[in-house]
């Protein structure tokens, strides 16, 4: 009988790969797929944790924030875990050659338990509960814009460390990418739980939604290099972490006969723009009002490449789900009508997509080996609840505009002293 390998680099295996796309508020759509394919999981006698039937989870932006909510140790965050007995690991049935003759019915051994993980259910809630905190209200005026940012990130550093606390990125419970752009070298940067740079679990989420004029970059300390590095939202370069998570997987897993890859977007439609024959200058290939069409065409392309290039891959079995929202919501819309549209259009789309889904999940669920993650003891116990960070009030939250960003940092007032 040949010899089990030693270790997930040795191992023939195929393995499975979430890939989670960026887009602001309108991340509650994976995350309700997530939880759908979750129950379907169930519904096939698969209760074990969403996160343990894969071997790397990727995200960008909001995408990255739900890939770190499904890798964190649960225990040590404030996020809801998940209502479940124990999920153990066996030992690979070996039977002896008298056994073997016999057909004699061999009992698994127990080998260990697969950590806890969130509560899918409570994905949805992070983006209803806590979209306001990160986005607020704001009386923001467009000249304000023009000079600094949209949005204070002081509060998303505060929901993020509140959330994580000082968890490295390397006690990831299954390898994690996050993807992020370092403005200062050029080039794309992925942090990765398997070489993370010492990074912490709330500043992988800082750096890779640090979205170009909503919020400041990430100033982040690389402990690893000693310097100071400035990243922005890895959407700029992959809003679909697909290729790049495809990238890490073979460096993980270089031996595997086959990998799969799940992707779920944010239902960001297509963009298109008409230009006449008199051309439309600089201005209209940049202006707001027309929702900036250089950038849409360029991010539209980006994603429209993966696809292709994915597709094309012989050893790579690459699951798109993705179906255009009816209206195209803005990143950072937090209206409770808006999330409830899309999160009602995001159980249409598991719905439109369920074939495939059925399809790639019969394979999660036929599962057995798990050398992608460290087991806890056979005795585990479900670890305690920690206390949830609440919801803000109900009322408008205070907010710092970007007019008032621009008259802090000129030390400034917008109101006259009267003698």
């Amino acid at each position: 009988m040949n010899e089990q390998p030693h270790t997930a680099k040795e191992s023939t295996q195929p393995r499975y790969i979430l890939a989670l796309d960026g887009g602001g508020m309108r991340g509650i759509v994976p995350a309700v797929l997530i939880h759908q394919i979750s129950e379907l999981l169930v519904s096939m006698g698969d209760e074990r944790p969403f996160y343990s039937h894969f071997d790397l989870i990727a995200g960008t932006s909001t995408g990255a924030l739900l890939a770190l909510t499904l890798t964190a140790p649960i225990e040590r965050t404030r996020l809801q875990i998940e209502d479940r007995g124990p999920s153990y690991i066996y030992a690979p049935e070996n039977p002896t050659f008298w056994q073997r003759f016999r057909k004699a019915k061999v009992e698994p051994t127990r080998i260990g338990t697969l950590p806890w993980g969130i509560d899918t259910a409570s994905l949805e809630r992070l983006y209803r509960d806590h979209g306001r905190t990160i986005f607020p209200k704001s009386q923001s005026r467009i000249i304000g814009q023009i000079f600094v940012d949209k949005y204070d990130e002081a509060p998303l550093e505060q929901f993020l460390q509140e959330t994580f606390g000082d968890i490295a990125l390397s006690e990831a419970v299954v390898p994690t990418l996050i993807m992020s752009y370092d403005t200062e070298e050029g080039r794309p940067f992925s942090m990765i739980s398997s070489d993370s740079h010492e990074f912490l679990f709330w500043e992988a989420a800082r750096a890779s939604s640090a979205a170009p004029t909503f919020f400041k970059p990430a100033f982040l300390q690389d402990r690893t290099l000693g310097r100071q590095m400035t990243l922005i939202d890895g959407g700029v370069v992959a809003n679909n972490p697909s290729l790049y998570a495809y990238i890490e997987a073979k460096r993980l897993y270089p031996r595997a006969q086959s990998y799969h890859i799940l992707s779920l977007s944010t239902a960001s439609s297509d963009f298109s723009f008409k230009v006449g024959g008199a051309g439309t200058g600089v201005m209209g290939w940049i202006d707001p009002a027309k929702g900036a069409p250089i950038q849409k065409i360029y991010a539209t392309a980006q994603m429209q490449n993966v696809d292709q290039i994915a597709s094309a891959i012989p050893e790579l079995t690459y699951t798109r789900i993705h179906t255009p929202l009816a209206e195209e919501y803005k990143l950072d819309e937090t209206g409770a009508s808006a999330l409830n549209a899309m999160a009602n259009e995001a159980r249409a789309i598991f719905s439109l997509h369920k074939e495939r889904i059925e399809a790639y999940a019969a394979h999660l669920a036929a599962r057995t080996v798990f050398d992608q993650l460290t087991p806890l003891p056979i005795d585990a116990q479900r670890p305690r609840q920690a206390v949830l960070i609440p919801p803000p009030p109900e009322r408008e939250m205070p907010a710092l505009s970007s007019l008032d960003s621009l008259l802090r940092r000129y030390q400034l007032s917008d109101t006259e002293e009267k003698p």
